[in-house]
C-alpha cells in the first residue's frame, strides 16, 4: 500500500441562479447565505439546501482532495431530508470524512462571482465563519470576489462560487 501524501490539494465549485423572490415552495423567505453570513434578504439562491453556495464548493473541494464524490452524491437534492439543511451542518459531516482519512485543512482560498448582491462587506465575517467551521487560522482564509461583468446570466441573475483547500497529512 503506497504510503499517504503529505498534502492533498482539492478544488470545488458551485453555482446557484438567484431569484429577488425570497418565498420558497413553503412560503418561506430564503436569504442568501454565503460562508454562514446573511449577505441580503432581497436575494434568494434556488437550493433544495439552505443554498450556501460558498461552503458547497469548500465541501466539494474538501472531497474531493480526500477522493470521495462530490456533495450531490453524498448529500442528494432527491432526499427530503437535506430538504432547507443547514450547510454548516453538511461541512461538519464532511470535515468528519478528512479527519478520519487523517488529513487536516491547511488553507483555503474561495472566490465568488456575481452581479449582486456587493459581496465585499462580507468578506470579513465569511473568513471568521470558515475558520471557525474548518478549524484553521483565519490568516489562511482567503476570500475575493468579482462581479463578472459581461459574463452574460451567470453573473446577473446567479452566482458562481470556486474554492480551492490544501490538506495536510496529520501522521
Amino acid at each position: 500500500m503506497a504510503e499517504r501524501p503529505l498534502f492533498l490539494v482539492g478544488c470545488g465549485s458551485d453555482d446557484h441562479m438567484i431569484t429577488k423572490n425570497t418565498d420558497d415552495a413553503l412560503g418561506k423567505a430564503k436569504p442568501l447565505v454565503l460562508a454562514g453570513d446573511m449577505v441580503s434578504e432581497k436575494h434568494s439562491p434556488v437550493a433544495h439546501s439552505d443554498g450556501d453556495a460558498a461552503y458547497h464548493a469548500i465541501m466539494n473541494a474538501l472531497l474531493l482532495a480526500i477522493g470521495e464524490r462530490d456533495i450531490g452524491y453524498h448529500f442528494p437534492d432527491t432526499d427530503p431530508k437535506y430538504s432547507g439543511m443547514s450547510s454548516e451542518k453538511m461541512l461538519k459531516q464532511v470535515m468528519g470524512f478528512v479527519e478520519r482519512k487523517g488529513y487536516a485543512v491547511s488553507n483555503v482560498t474561495v472566490m465568488i462571482t456575481a452581479m449582486e448582491p456587493k459581496i465585499g462587506p462580507h468578506v470579513e465575517k465569511m473568513k471568521q465563519n470558515i475558520s471557525a467551521a474548518l478549524d484553521i487560522d483565519k490568516a489562511y482564509v482567503g476570500i475575493g470576489a468579482t462581479r463578472g461583468e459581461g459574463f452574460g446570466e451567470m453573473g446577473s441573475a446567479g452566482i458562481h462560487v470556486v474554492a480551492t483547500v490544501s490538506l495536510k497529512n496529520l501522521d
